[in-house]
């Protein structure tokens, strides 16, 4: 009796060991394949000559492989208890807008047949899955020892079950959790007075796009 109950708990052990590992967000096989097709796209597109065409690329990358609903959401945080559908509204347009701002206000230049990228671990969870890859820019300059630089991509399943990133990390440095200290930091200086934190929102971001249209032009 005994050897029967054990073969039929090792058993339920493995069917329910089985379902809990398909119960991730993102198998490892599709989040790699999602981070070398965007990470190298990624490097060729910064790579462009062409500074118009390289953000507008930038720009369609941003809003389709990022879900910046969900980064604008996690970013706001405990304000977004403060705030009425209105000032959510706004918010949400400010936010997307800022975002695409900020990459626009460089022009870098490298060959980007000089940028190495490798994926080197993915990490399963049932609401998201994270990708570990390493960037090497050693190419780019022969005469000093660069160590490579690791990148971390934070996956969900968004929109019509699409791989969208949530959050990259730079050498450990997260995107969302910087924008969420700079958002912070804005609101308090304004006295938590949200109407005031937009405005100002809403004046950075449009001396940003401003700076961008200067640069654009000049090239």
């Amino acid at each position: 009796m005994s050897t029967i109950f054990k073969v039929l708990f090792f058993c339920s052990f493995l069917l329910c060991n089985s379902a809990f590992s398909q119960n991730v967000a993102i198998k490892s096989s599709d989040a790699t394949s999602w981070a070398n097709q965007k990470g190298n796209e990624l490097i060729q597109t910064l790579g462009m000559s062409n500074i118009k065409q390289k953000y507008s690329k930038l720009d369609r990358m941003m809003t389709e492989d990022v879900n910046l609903d969900y980064v604008s959401n996690f970013v706001i945080g405990k304000y977004a208890r403060k705030m009425d559908k209105e000032q959510k509204a706004k918010y949400s347009q400010l936010f997307k807008r800022y975002v695409l701002s900020i990459y626009k206000q460089f022009n870098l230049k490298f060959n980007s047949d000089n940028i190495g990228f490798s994926v080197d671990k993915v990490v399963e969870h049932p609401k998201f899955t994270t990708v570990t890859c390493s960037v090497d820019a050693s190419k780019l300059v022969k005469e000093v020892e660069l160590e490579k630089i690791p990148v971390e991509f934070k996956l969900i399943r968004g929109k019509k079950n699409k791989i969208q990133a949530v959050d990259v990390a730079i050498s450990n440095v997260s995107m969302v959790i910087e924008y969420r200290k700079k958002f912070y930091q804005m609101i308090m200086d304004e006295g938590e007075e949200i109407d005031w934190f937009l405005e100002k929102l809403e004046d950075k971001t449009i001396a940003n796009e401003e700076a961008a249209e200067r640069i654009a032009n000049k090239l």
